[in-house]
């Protein structure tokens, strides 16, 4: 995944509007899945460490994954009171992730998957499955609108990323209402799901 280069070229102006956004608005919707956990968090593509830093606040220990090197500068030096573990990584493969040999109990993914291709989609649910704990959820924000190819963003179907979780073995909990755009940005909706990881 190669779109972290327009996050890097444009980090202070983006960090501004996602740290601006409420972490407790945004989720309000799959509140009940995200509650307060002495267990293991992921945040993938962390951005501004909003939600990274909320996680933290609720008793997970948190690991936030941000591939964008000045992102991840800003959002770490923004949250330095909070103990959270910063890496550079990325889907589909989060290889430094997974060297941690480290199951999560929560796995987060705001505002990612639409930078990802049908096949790296597929491969993204495989490993996040295989990082997943038995019992633990995974909560992925999906983009609903047009193609952006500038900023590699792709079309998102909501029932072929559902339909793709159960082939790895991900049962689906939650699927939330069609969102409004919190910016205002015309013919873009987003719509949350829920997987979960039962025992075999």
């Amino acid at each position: 995944m190669t779109s972290w280069r327009f996050y890097e070229n444009n980090a202070e102006r983006l960090f501004a509007d996602y740290i601006s956004l409420d972490f407790g608005s945004i989720f309000k919707d799959v509140g009940e899945f995200i509650i307060k956990s002495e267990g293991n968090a992921l945040d993938v593509g962390a951005g501004s460490g909003r939600d990274a830093a909320a996680l933290d606040s609720l008793g997970f220990r948190v690991i936030a994954v941000e591939p964008s090197d000045r992102m991840r500068y800003l959002a770490s030096s923004y949250h330095k009171n909070n103990d959270i573990v910063w890496l550079n990584d990325s889907l589909p493969y989060l290889r430094n992730v997974k060297v941690m040999n480290v199951s999560f109990d929560l796995i987060l993914v705001s505002a990612v998957w639409m930078h990802l291709s049908e096949k790296q989609q597929f491969l993204s649910l495989k490993v996040l499955s295989e990082l997943l704990a038995v019992g633990g959820r995974i909560i992925i924000t999906l983009r609903l609108g047009p193609p952006e190819p500038d900023r590699d963003i792709n079309v998102v179907n909501t029932d072929e990323v559902l339909c793709m979780a159960s082939k790895v073995g991900l049962e689906t909990l939650h699927v939330t209402s069609v969102k409004k755009d919190r910016f205002n940005r015309e013919n873009i909706t987003w719509q949350k799901i829920v997987l979960c990881k039962a025992a075999s």
